[in-house]
């Protein structure tokens, strides 16, 4: 067997024909600056050729099921092994997944369930047995000849639909009689119930009278019945029967109070991707959109006459019936219309938002409108929101939307739990089934620890054991493995559209391996991103686990601790760009610390280090102060952080700090600056907004979704670019604009390739064909347009030049050259200006944005700069750059506030604030505050642990 993958000549993006042997069984790690190429081999060349040849070599009908994918230029690879990617993508936004879909564990503990689960009773609670459709029978027909038995299936209303929706549910199953609290109700005729009260419904599914050769009949009426019933259905001896025999009858057979009885559980009742399983209400997603009063009127000082409400939610004019309805409600309850909203009373705001409750008054016409048949006419008001989400609810069942209504109601709706099942996304029946009193939403709340414990406890009867076992021992597998990779703070009902990607990576690291294969080939993306120090021992010990059981492990990564305890180091440099693609040193950690060139080498053999600083910014008088915290595990904390200095908040993964953060500070500060409809996590109050001019946000999303975005129009400087090529004498004297220098539009670009320098076919049964576009050769633009030049160069030429050409070719372009420059100091300098945004990494992106900020820096203003993790993707080198830049800022007189794990970041910090102590509910807490140095000292801090070695 081959005991090496040896890569032969590979010329991929910025690879410069380099070869290169990796050690099969092992665990490796690509290192290097950021743009050198490391990604370009891992992933772009090793992932790729191993992919594509596992792809070959399926039939073409499984291809037809698979995207196609091209061969990547190397001369070729061998001793590959079928390869896994695990990237820090994010995943995708169902709000259907969560973190027990993506484990496969909530496909156990339904299975558990609807084994070991017991039922209750819908009205009293108590336990219920279950029976099998044919056990149900052979218990009826146990009875004496000429008994005669109703059966019943419960149906309960759904929550905001009235109960005509209710009654409609079992008209559409066939049945026309139901019990209404009791009372027998013919549905063919019209029945009106009162909204505002609850009823006990039951649909009449069929009535026996016992004798021998009604088995089957009994038996299909029963199967419908439990479909209505949610798996549930009530007896009644309607017959005079001994009260003795009534009660043997339903002595453990049913519910002996309500005669309840339910039908056998199956798997696919537990989840709610199945109308079987799922709330009516809300469908299965947990959540559901309600009017939020703040976003309904957005400015209190207006009266309701002068447009307090957004124009969509109420109708002003007179000869509506909503100008009448508000106007003769103002008359019968003395509301005054031209009163500012804010200063009218709560009676009054409650009674114009949720109605009059059923109580009724006469409708009156406005001075000045026209004579309406409705005068006079008794009426009640459901209010503004009652109406409007009742609409909403309208829509949505009947699948009737418009654009126009859809960005009405994101504007006034916020999402909210389903008021149904309380976020729970199963019916009600379902909710009602338990083990050890814990149903198994409950079971999905609790943390994973917590989960292994309740699952261990479960007693199972000797019938349910062999199942059960087996089903304990498939999840307790899973679980543990998620536990011993840090991640015991999450629970299985978490979204997983709210996992950060290093959490998303770490859950995939354990499904690989909790599937035991061995002779694999997996490739990480840094999967040490997110991780506080004290966890990503645990990281690397799974790494290691993955590599024991027989895989090769490639991973992509900058942290030392897993530079350190790889077994071979491949690093790719010596610089970005064009300045990289190369082997710089290969092999064991010696032989990358006693290389020279290695700029690895030297931080980890400590000839290089970002040093601490000489001294701390002095904190000001001016700070934020939140009060209150208390969104997600947030301990009701509050907080000051200091304005004017660069703050790093740091802790545990999952110990509060994007809630106190992003969801608080940024939210809150965006809803006072800029738009009052962004609403804020939950907390009290945040002092101090006043000394904020303007919060932004650098993150690391995409800074466009078209290839047509690049740095010079995402920064701004690609306009001035066009300005100077159209105030060439050639471009005058031929009457070119601006627009014929930009190839987005009409006029000076190719139109064979539309400006994109790229025509692209696509195939079936093969990848999508890119070639560069025949007419313009790639240049993006026409010929004549390409006989402009500046300077020796034409357009095409100038989109084409690295930033760190265009320094230099600018350098007499004093806007240009300033941003250009900013970007270079960044360590941007190997992109070109030209770079599509849709190619450029998370850091990349982010370090884009900040060039942006920086470049347009004014003194005069204070500033928020709020930054998650920066040093994702970058280099012992480029971290040093980052940090200059962040200083830049705060020496101009702004705030940076940077949520970070990396000690050579913290240690350079004016202040820190420490979460913790743990993740999830073992956080949330406050643990330090200070300089790096007071925190050091915490003894409960285990940043200031990690944090004592660093200064």
């Amino acid at each position: 067997m081959q005991k090496n993958i040896d890569v032969q000549n590979a010329r991929e993006n910025n690879l410069k024909n380099i070869s290169v042997s990796l050690p099969r069984d092992k665990l490796i790690v690509v290192t290097g600056v950021s743009g050198s190429g490391k990604s370009s081999l891992a992933f772009d060349t090793v992932y790729a050729e191993g992919q594509r040849r596992l792809l070959a070599s399926m039939s073409s009908y499984a291809k037809r099921f698979v995207g196609q994918l091209k061969k990547p230029d190397v001369d070729f690879v061998n001793g590959l092994s079928p390869v896994v990617s695990i990237d820090q993508k994010t995943i995708g936004s169902n709000p259907r997944s969560t973190v027990g879909t993506m484990t496969d564990v909530s496909d156990y503990l339904r299975m558990l369930f609807a084994t070991v689960g017991t039922p209750h009773c819908p009205y009293c609670e108590k336990k219920v047995p279950v029976r099998t459709p044919h056990q149900m029978m052979e218990h009826m027909l146990a009875l004496p000849a000429g008994t005669e038995v109703e059966v019943r299936a419960p149906v309960f209303k759904i929550y905001g639909e009235d109960y005509e929706y209710t009654l409609e549910q079992i008209r559409v199953n066939g049945y026309r009689q139901a019990r209404i609290n009791g009372k027998e109700t013919d549905l063919g005729g019209n029945v009106e119930l009162d909204e505002e009260k609850e009823f006990r419904i039951e649909a009449i599914v069929d009535s026996f009278v016992i004798e021998k050769g009604i088995d089957k009949q009994v038996v299909t009426s029963l199967e419908h019945g439990l479909k209505l019933g949610d798996g549930l259905l009530v007896f009644e001896i309607t017959s005079r029967m001994a009260k003795t025999k009534k009660d043997k009858f339903y002595k453990g057979f049913g519910c002996t109070k309500d005669k309840v009885i339910a039908g056998t559980m199956h798997h696919r009742n537990f989840t709610f991707n199945d109308p079987s399983g799922a709330c009516p209400t809300c469908t299965g997603l947990g959540t559901g959109m309600r009017v939020h009063p703040q976003l309904l009127v957005p400015d209190p000082s207006r009266s309701i006459n002068e447009g307090a409400f957004v124009k969509e939610a109420m109708q002003h004019k007179k000869d509506t019936w909503g100008g009448r309805m508000l106007y003769s409600l103002s008359k019968a309850f003395r509301i005054d219309l031209d009163k500012p909203y804010n200063k009218l009373s709560k009676k009054a705001i409650d009674l114009l938002l949720y109605g009059s409750k059923g109580k009724k008054f006469e409708v009156q016409i406005p001075p000045g409108a026209k004579p309406h048949k409705s005068k006079g006419k008794q009426v009640s008001f459901r209010g503004v929101i009652t109406q409007i989400e009742n609409n909403y609810r309208w829509y949505r069942k009947r699948g009737e939307s418009s654009a126009g209504i859809d960005n009405y109601l994101k504007k006034i709706m916020v999402e909210h739990p389903c008021p149904e099942c309380e976020g729970a996304r199963l019916k009600r029946a379902r909710r009602l089934v338990s083990i050890n009193k814990i149903n198994l939403f409950e079971a999905g709340e609790m943390h994973l620890v917590e989960l292994v414990k309740f699952l261990k406890s479960i007693k199972a009867t000797a019938k349910q054991k062999g199942v059960f076992d087996i089903i304990l021992r498939e999840v307790t597998t899973r679980l543990d493995l998620l536990i011993s990779i840090g991640l015991d703070y999450l629970n299985l009902n978490r979204k997983s559209s709210t996992l950060s990607g290093g959490e998303a990576q770490r859950i995939r690291l354990s499904s690989q391996i909790g599937s035991g294969l061995m002779g694999m080939l997996y490739v990480l993306d840094e999967p040490s991103i997110g991780l506080h120090p004290k966890d990503n021992v645990k990281m690397i010990e799974t790494l290691r686990r993955l590599r024991d059981i027989g895989n090769t492990v490639i991973v992509v990564e900058h942290d030392e601790d897993t530079i350190r305890a790889a077994d071979h180091i491949v690093e790719i440099g010596p610089g970005p760009g064009i300045h990289g693609g190369e082997i710089v040193v290969d092999g064991p950690l010696k032989s990358v610390m006693a290389c020279k060139n290695s700029a690895t080498g030297r931080f980890l053999s400590g000839k290089d280090g970002i040093p601490v600083p000489m001294y701390r910014r002095m904190p000001t008088e001016k700070q934020l102060i939140v009060q209150g915290a208390r969104e997600n595990n947030l301990n009701n904390l509050d907080v000051a952080i200091p304005l004017g200095q660069f703050v790093c908040v740091t802790g545990a993964s999952g110990s509060g700090k994007s809630s106190l953060i992003h969801e608080i500070v940024y939210k809150k500060l965006y809803n006072v600056l800029h738009d009052s409809r962004v609403l804020s996590g939950d907390h009290d109050d945040l002092i101090g907004h006043e000394f904020v001019d303007d919060v932004i946000h650098i993150d690391q999303s995409p800074i466009g979704r078209s290839p047509r975005s690049n740095p010079a129009t995402y920064i701004g400087f690609y306009d001035n670019i066009r300005k100077l090529f159209a105030d060439t004498e050639e471009a005058k004297a031929r009457k070119y604009t601006t627009s014929r220098f930009s190839f987005n539009v009409k006029g000076g670009r190719c139109e064979e390739c539309s400006g994109e320098g790229t025509i692209v076919t696509k195939l079936s049964f093969m990848p999508d064909v890119e070639v560069t576009c025949p007419t313009c050769k790639g240049d993006r633009y026409n010929e004549d347009t390409l006989q402009i030049y500046y300077n020796d160069k034409n357009i095409s030429d100038v989109l084409n030049m690295s930033i760190e050409e265009g320094v230099d070719f600018f350098a007499d372009q004093a806007t240009i050259l300033r941003k250009l420059t900013v970007m270079y100091e960044l360590g941007l300098g190997y992109l070109t200006i030209g770079h599509p945004s849709t190619i450029l990494s998370g850091g990349e992106a982010q370090r884009v944005k900040l060039a942006s900020e920086l470049g347009k820096l004014k003194r005069g203003k204070h500033n928020l700069y709020i930054l998650d993790e920066p040093t994702t993707g970058l280099h012992f080198a480029d971290i040093e750059r980052l940090l200059l830049s962040l200083n830049r800022l705060v020496e101009n007189g702004h705030t940076v506030l940077v949520i970070e794990h990396n000690l050579d970041v913290i240690k350079t910090a004016d202040y820190v604030i420490d979460l913790g102590p743990e993740g999830g509910h073992k956080g949330g807490k406050i643990m330090a505050c200070g300089t790096p140095e007071d925190v050091a000292k915490s003894k409960t801090s285990h940043t200031g642990q990690f944090l004592k070695s660093c200064l």
